[in-house]
């Protein structure tokens, strides 16, 4: 299914970003995610916390799409990171591969 035309494309800062993964946090961890997506009152949580706390006020369908492209980059890192010589440095913050 295509994005409606007229909808902008959100622009996320690395900050937001940070904002959005900890309040989804918070909804997991009160029960607003009772299986693979979030309910109606995550989502209600999710959208007035968000724009609470960035002054910027996204639809459900940009916080979705943004949901999905982070779960998407999840996989992909812990599925390299599963990879034989392929280590993962917490205190730099970056992959390493032995050659």
């Amino acid at each position: 299914m295509d994005a409606p035309e007229n909808m902008d494309k959100a622009a996320w800062t690395k900050e937001m970003l940070h904002v959005f993964c900890d309040l989804s946090i918070k909804a997991i961890d009160m029960g607003m995610r009772p299986n693979t997506h979030f309910d109606k009152a995550g989502w209600k949580y999710l959208l007035g916390s968000f724009k609470e706390q960035t002054d910027h006020a996204f639809t459900k369908a940009q916080l979705k799409n943004k949901w999905d492209g982070c779960k998407k980059d999840w996989r992909i890192w812990k599925k390299l990171i599963s990879e034989t010589g392929v280590d993962w440095s917490t205190e730099l913050g970056t992959i390493s591969a032995s050659d």
